[in-house]
């Protein structure tokens, strides 16, 4: 008995040892039940926003100022070993909320995300709780609110733009909510106002945007309200496609998309953009909102295709479309290849939105001389090749391209061999192949 005592306070002051070394940031975390969101923050700043699930109107999330009080690892739960199985997924962040043991948490139901299905815990995909784990410590606060009104702005026209969620746990609070986000801006008009008011009190199934114009929801997250619908068919901002949604000009030549121009700004043609490259358009024509559903890819921020599956488990990508980057021997004869698994083989970089459901594969420019492939080096945003890995480039000591040194090598500039030779890049900027000088010597 002595000796199980002993064992249990060596354990304890281990965790005690390891949560005293954590030191509070000045991070913080808020999370709204209604909009079954958690933010991070950071000296006021939002860092990251993540999708949740929080607790069934039966058993609902307290609400309060609290702080985060342990950490665990791979956690156990009644019984329930660490593993697939287990309901608190792989991290546990308990929170000091009295008369029950609450706390954010993973899963194993990646399903549940985004709805009202927990016991009065916070859900959260299992990659997302493992990043937060990383990130925050003992103390660090928590604030639990329930606002099923919030205010956002648009990123392109700086418009205010008020969001419904559904009121699931049925506070009815609508006008107090109101009337606070008319206090802290004044540019909310008393129509907009209204028309939330009314929304409001007949009660919403998915979030709903009021602003001045067509609302896009992309995943039923708000993204821009810079579009309109004409003939019944709907126009997104041009740069909305091309910065959320990865669609550039040569996109919209490939896929003959209709543009419009409109108060000296260029819209696309949303409708037939999704008829051709993936996804779900719906029209709200009573509340002028669009709702477009998508698991979107990109290569280098520019549209590859959807995925299938979910997002937090299986992330399948076509082996077709791997083949678009040179890479056709990575799909080992699979037809579908899990994503994230992928981008950790190849040590490529991954943007990965779990609130919007966009992943963005990140892979470094290659310089391709004849069959030979050079990996490049990025600095201060100008990629770089080693000068001895270049000496296959045809003539390439007569063109006094300059040298740059680092740590005891010579490097070339990429963007200055594609200013002295004939180069062909990939659609995705990933491939430079470089043929011969520009100007060679007769």
């Amino acid at each position: 008995m002595k000796k199980l005592v002993t064992i249990l306070l060596i354990a304890f002051l281990c965790f005690s040892n390891v949560f005293a070394a954590e030191e509070t940031s000045n991070y913080n975390v808020q999370i709204n039940v209604a909009s079954r969101t958690l933010r991070l923050f950071s000296g006021g700043s939002i860092v990251k926003e993540y999708p949740i699930a929080v607790g069934k109107p039966s058993t609902k999330t307290p609400l309060g100022n609290f702080e985060i009080k342990n950490k665990f690892v791979n956690p156990y739960w009644k019984g329930v070993a660490p593993g697939p199985n287990n309901p608190l997924g792989i991290r546990w962040m308990g929170i000091s909320i009295r008369g029950g043991s609450y706390g954010i948490h993973g899963n194993n139901t990646p399903t549940s995300i985004s709805t009202f299905a927990s016991g009065g815990c916070i859900r959260m995909y299992n990659n997302d709780v493992e990043e937060l784990y990383s990130i925050i410590g003992i103390k660090t606060p928590v604030q639990i609110i329930y606002e099923d009104i919030e205010i956002k702005h648009d990123m392109y026209t700086d418009a205010p733009v008020v969001i419904i969620y559904p009121d699931a746990y049925k506070k009815k609070d609508a006008e107090s909510l109101m009337k606070k986000l008319i206090a802290s801006n004044k540019n909310i008009t008393e129509k907009q106002a209204f028309k939330v008011l009314e929304i409001a009190a007949k009660g919403v199934s998915n979030p709903i945007a009021v602003g001045d114009s067509t609302a896009i929801m992309l995943n039923n997250q708000f993204i821009t309200n810079n579009a309109f619908v004409e003939n019944n068919e709907v126009y997104i901002y041009y740069l909305a496609a091309l910065d959320i949604l990865g669609i550039d000009n040569s996109l919209i030549t490939d896929y003959t998309i209709p543009v419009l121009e409109k108060d000296s700004k260029i819209y696309v043609n949303l409708t037939q953009l999704v008829s051709k490259t993936g996804g779900q358009l719906r029209l709200d024509k009573a509340n002028n909102n669009v709702y477009l559903s998508n698991n979107i890819i990109k290569i280098n921020g520019k549209f590859l295709s959807s995925y299938t599956g979910g997002f937090d488990k299986e992330n399948l990508i076509k082996s077709s479309l791997i083949n678009k980057l040179g890479t056709s021997a990575l799909a080992n004869g699979k037809e579908l290849v899990n994503l994230k698994e992928l981008c950790k083989q190849q040590n490529w970089g991954l943007k990965a939105s779990s609130i919007s459901k966009i992943m963005d594969i990140e892979i470094p420019m290659r310089v391709k001389v004849g069959e030979v492939y050079i990996n490049t080096e990025l600095y201060k945003g100008r990629y770089y090749i080693n000068s001895e890995e270049a000496e296959n480039i045809p003539s390439i000591q007569n063109q006094n391209l300059n040298i740059y040194r680092y740590k005891s090598k010579s490097y070339y500039d990429v963007y200055e061999i594609m200013d002295l030779y004939e180069c062909q890049k990939d659609d995705f900027s990933t491939t430079v192949e470089v043929f011969k000088p520009l100007h060679s010597e007769v």
